[in-house]
């Protein structure tokens, strides 16, 4: 059942309900009133009849000595005192009352009492009072009987008038709660159709005032809270288109960098086998197998550790900065020699804590490719310090520098800057991938500054040993 309809019935049920029990108690408070008046009434008259015939009988006893006599003479008098009334009066015996056959109604009343009741008789209603009096030497009943069918056939007639006002209020009520139930629900009308346009890839779409969500705060509340669901649900949603893209370039990335190294490998192992070559071109040609044999292992290596450093946790130690530098300056000798770049070494000495071996990779990863960056003869600069509650490690060359539009992706896998000159020199655009994975493990990022041109500054923090003292001093040398 639609929730409009749902508010209808439920209002409607509230409305008729209330003005049902609220008219029947209103009609029979009226009439319960009304007959406690005429029974009030009937008392009063019948007392009144008793007080004036027990005078009457007092006054004439000395003149009429017949006792039946007087008797008679007082019911006339009654009658005159009744007059026009609508009260009907007997005097006599009990056997001589009205509703003979309920006349034991009087039985057991003493003198000077008094009951009253409403008794039916033949669809019609009155009320029978009964007094018990003295009358000269004689106990005697006197009963009147009112006629108050006109108080029930008044409450059968407003309960009948009543009715059909209820059926037009009823009428009334539910042409309103139809137009109120639909105006109420309407914004969520509204509301279910956005969503629905969501459900079927409408991401762009918001609720607005000049749809009709106005109707109430809980509903613009509502509305709100719609869109922001909506554009959290845009904003995943291209994220995914994104992190698709992302995953498809990696994989074109990734073949092409399998691609050139296993051409070459497949080439010139098939000259090898299939020519007959002098030893000079056998050795060239398995050099050349065997370089790209040692691109194709360190590619799968640092895809491996891409993937590794984005999984597991790592278990850190306390270990000095001279420490480190002494044995990057060791493993860093091969680069510097094959791209002719000095090293000047620039640490200052504490005790951090951090995993050794993925920091000298850090290091040796970001040293290579300021070697890679920077003409033969230019120097390369790693420098260490402690910054504030941190230790910081920074690695500047002057070579040709990052544009600004790359500097937001140059960590991201197989992104280079320059492709022909990375692959030229064995690169696969992994290396600051890793070395961002790697800086994060130990709470930091990379910071990169750079100016086309000029060079690049890279840089990053661990935390120091929680035993770490002051520092003692630098460790200045060129390599």
């Amino acid at each position: 059942m639609k929730f409009s309809w749902k508010i209808f019935f439920i209002t409607f049920l509230i409305i008729i309900t209330s003005f049902g029990v609220g008219g029947f108690l209103l009609i029979n408070t009226v009439f319960t009133n009304t007959l406690n008046n005429r029974i009030d009434s009937a008392k009063k008259n019948n007392n009144y009849i008793t007080t004036a015939l027990s005078v009457y009988a007092d006054n004439n006893q000395p003149t009429y000595g017949n006792l039946e006599y007087l008797r008679v003479s007082a019911i006339g008098f009654a009658k005159q005192i009744a007059g026009n009334s609508d009260s009907k009066i007997k005097i006599g015996s009990i056997n001589e009352l009205s509703f003979s056959a309920e006349n034991e109604f009087a039985h057991g009343m003493s003198v000077n009492s008094r009951k009253s009741r409403v008794v039916t008789e033949n669809k019609k209603y009155y009320i029978q009072t009964i007094s018990k009096i003295q009358l000269v030497t004689k106990s005697c009943y006197i009963e009147t009987v009112d006629n108050i069918t006109s108080v029930y056939s008044d409450r059968d007639m407003y309960c009948t008038i009543y009715q059909f006002i209820l059926i037009g209020v009823a009428l009334f009520a539910s042409i309103l709660l139809v137009i109120f139930s639909k105006l109420l629900t309407r914004p969520l009308v509204k509301l279910k159709d956005a969503s629905k346009e969501v459900a079927e890839g409408n991401f762009n779409m918001r609720v607005k005032e000049s749809h009709g969500i106005t109707s109430s705060t809980e509903i613009t509340e509502l509305s709100q809270s719609f869109n922001t669901m909506a554009d959290y649900v845009e904003d995943y949603i291209e994220q995914l288109k994104l992190a698709t893209q992302n995953r498809d370039n990696f994989i074109a990335d990734f073949t092409h960098e399998l691609k050139t190294p296993l051409t070459s490998v497949i080439g010139y192992a098939d000259m090898l086998r299939s020519y007959e070559m002098e030893p000079k071109q056998r050795r060239e040609c398995a050099d050349l197998i065997y370089k790209e044999g040692s691109r194709l292992e360190a590619l799968s290596l640092n895809l491996l550790n891409l993937i590794v450093l984005k999984n597991d946790e790592i278990k850190t130690v306390n270990i000095r900065t001279d420490i480190i530098a002494d044995d990057i300056k060791k493993s860093v000798l091969f680069i510097l020699k094959k791209y002719g770049v000095k090293l000047k070494l620039n640490v200052e000495k504490a005790e951090v804590n951090a995993e050794p071996s993925l920091l000298k990779t850090l290091l040796y990863n970001l040293i290579d490719n300021a070697c890679k960056a920077s003409e033969s003869g230019k120097p390369v600069t790693l420098t260490g310090y402690v910054d504030s509650d941190r230790y910081r490690f920074c690695v500047t060359d002057s070579g040709c520098g990052i544009a600004e539009d790359d500097l937001a992706k140059i960590t991201e896998p197989f992104y280079m800057v320059d492709k022909s000159r990375s692959r030229s020199m064995g690169g696969a655009g992994l290396g600051l991938s890793i070395c961002n994975e790697i800086a994060k493990l130990h709470g930091s990022t990379l910071e990169i500054v750079s100016e086309v041109g000029k060079g690049t500054d890279i840089s990053f923090t661990v935390s120091l040993a929680d035993n770490s003292t002051e520092s003692e001093g630098f460790e200045d040398e060129e390599i």
